[in-house]
């Protein structure tokens, strides 16, 4: 699924940009007014990460290579899940931006490998707010690679969409047999503080996690035209929308993935009651082949949403690793 990277490449914004749905191509199509903004391609429009973890001799994961690109920047990893000393845990890596979330033509890609038996977290400094646009769109692509005995969690931070914003947003995984992917993210149709709602001018989320060639989950959403995903067959009346996606190592198939299905509703049915059905709802169900479970959250109330997506989040890895989940903004 990922292409070995090409040095010649890496800053190439036809190999930046994602595969378009037909719905948005018109959108990259359109040229630049003379408005002063930069076009595709500029310097500081084009943000790419080439990441490779591995584990050394200790058993640390950590870095083995690397190429970073600005506006895109890297931390060093981190290593705050401390829970069994005799653990070195999973590093824990942020990435950053500097552009201050993402502007008209924008490009941000990023490629990840986690090499056999590393573990790590990757995650994002704080909210991506979507700009305003005049014409063309934003496009971040994320492409992950779960290796063997490899554990990855990919929770970056929520996503704002601000009114006449255009983004179009593509996240690829591909998980070995042994491998664990748990993964979250939260959307906001809008700065609901400020009564925008729905009020972005495009938005496509696609999202493929797939082992050993086989789709296990293929979601994509395409929304364009301000207020059109109010549709019931796309974002409803919900303004904030969040997902888990969970996937243990294959031999999770079967009775063990329809446990963890079972208690999954169970905490989502503690969470949910006692709040009107009107605020906030939830669902889950598992991948093909029971080999995965994901799970939505929609309401009115970013925070509700998100302490729902945290809690589901935290029952999984507990569930699957032993350990409840590390809260990254406070350590």
């Amino acid at each position: 699924m990922i292409p070995e990277p090409c040095a010649d490449r890496r800053t190439d914004v036809a190999a930046c940009t994602p595969p378009v749905p037909w719905e948005m191509r018109g959108l990259c199509e359109e040229v630049t007014a003379s408005d002063g903004v930069l076009p595709v391609g500029r310097p500081g429009k084009v943000g790419v990460l080439e990441l490779t973890l591995g584990v050394d001799a200790d058993g640390v994961t950590g870095v083995t290579s690397r190429f970073v690109k600005a506006p895109v920047q890297l931390t060093r990893p981190l290593y705050i899940d401390t829970g069994d000393p005799g653990d070195p845990g999973e590093a824990f890596v942020y990435v950053r931006t500097t552009g201050g979330g993402l502007a008209q033509n924008d490009r941000v890609r990023q490629n990840v490998r986690l090499g056999a038996g590393a573990r790590a977290t990757l995650t994002t400094q704080a909210a991506t707010p979507v700009h305003r646009m005049n014409a063309g769109l934003a496009t971040q692509w994320v492409s992950i690679e779960v290796g063997k005995e490899v554990v990855c969690e990919y929770l970056p931070g929520q996503s704002i969409l601000f009114a006449g914003s255009r983004l179009l947003q593509v996240t690829d995984v591909s998980v070995a047999d042994s491998g664990t992917l748990l993964a979250a993210e939260v959307v906001l149709t809008g700065r609901l503080a400020r009564g925008e709602r729905d009020r972005y001018d495009a938005f496509g989320q696609c999202v493929r996690v797939e082992r050993a060639g086989r789709p296990l989950l293929s979601d994509t959403l395409c929304v364009t035209g301000a207020g059109q995903g109010r549709s019931e067959m796309l974002l409803s009346r919900w303004p904030v929308w969040g997902t888990v996606l969970v996937v243990p190592p294959v031999d999770w198939a079967g009775g063990r993935m329809r446990e963890l299905l079972g208690s999954t509703r169970e905490l989502l049915v503690g969470l949910c009651s006692g709040v009107e059905p009107t605020e906030l709802t939830a669902a889950a169900s598992t991948m093909v082949g029971d080999a995965g479970i994901t799970v939505r959250v929609a309401g009115e109330d970013p925070v509700a949403v998100r302490s729902v997506v945290d809690a589901v989040h935290s029952h999984a890895r507990e569930a699957v690793l032993g350990r409840p989940a590390v809260d990254l903004r406070r350590m």
